[in-house]
């Protein structure tokens, strides 16, 4: 939640690392509840966005880093919550204008690979 002012987290929660979660042993040591389970931290981010506008906070773009940014389920899950976002990602990430994806393999004849560069986007206009 941010102003002019001031920002500050109106959600936070234990990220319980994988290995942790799937470590019965560790888990009992340390007091780790059977409830906890493992979540990505992109998952944990879209899921505490969901319950902040269940509890009625105000509609608004969401912000995020690249470790966000670069996951495709993350922006998706902000879109079907009918949300902005301005996210981070690094050169790897492909992303397109809304309403575009990548056009479908071309299925060539003959010998030898395609350029690993080729990718096209076409309008969504262009899929059955």
């Amino acid at each position: 939640m941010t102003t002019e002012h001031a920002s500050l987290p109106i959600a936070w929660r234990l990220y319980l690392p994988e290995i942790w979660a799937e470590d019965e042993e560790r888990r009992e040591a340390v007091g780790v509840p059977k409830q906890i389970r493992f979540q990505t931290k992109p998952a944990i981010a879209l899921e505490q966005i969901w319950k902040a506008l269940r509890d009625g906070v105000p509609r608004a773009p969401v912000l995020a880093d690249a470790a966000y940014g670069d996951n495709y389920d993350f922006r998706e899950g902000i879109t079907e919550l009918s949300l902005r976002y301005v996210v981070g990602v690094r050169e790897h990430t492909t992303v397109w204008e809304p309403g575009e994806f990548p056009l479908p393999p071309n299925n060539r004849k003959g010998g030898g690979a395609p350029a690993r560069d080729s990718v096209e986007t076409g309008s969504i206009d262009q899929f059955p």
